[in-house]
């Protein structure tokens, strides 16, 4: 969030009420700031990007999965037979 300027649990709270007419309690905006969720309601997700105004992936900084290549992998039992 200190991407976005948000430094404080104040600032945080009073740019969801601004920008996404969104209350969450100070217990719930100290615990986003200071602990990595387990889980998030989306109504709170979408707020949280609305204020933000970032996607889910800035967010929560999701990086890409990495190419894999599934050529040498063994085939199943249950694959066509090679005639």
């Amino acid at each position: 969030m200190a991407s976005r300027e948000v430094w404080t649990g104040k600032e945080l709270r009073e740019l969801l009420a601004r920008r996404a007419n969104f209350t969450l309690s100070a217990p719930s905006v100290y615990a986003l700031m200071n602990n990595e969720p387990v889980q998030m309601k989306t109504e709170t997700l979408q707020a949280l990007c609305t204020a933000l105004q970032c996607t889910p992936n800035e967010l929560y900084g999701v990086t890409p999965p990495r190419e894999v290549s599934l050529a040498g992998e063994p085939e199943s039992d249950d694959s066509p037979a090679k005639q």
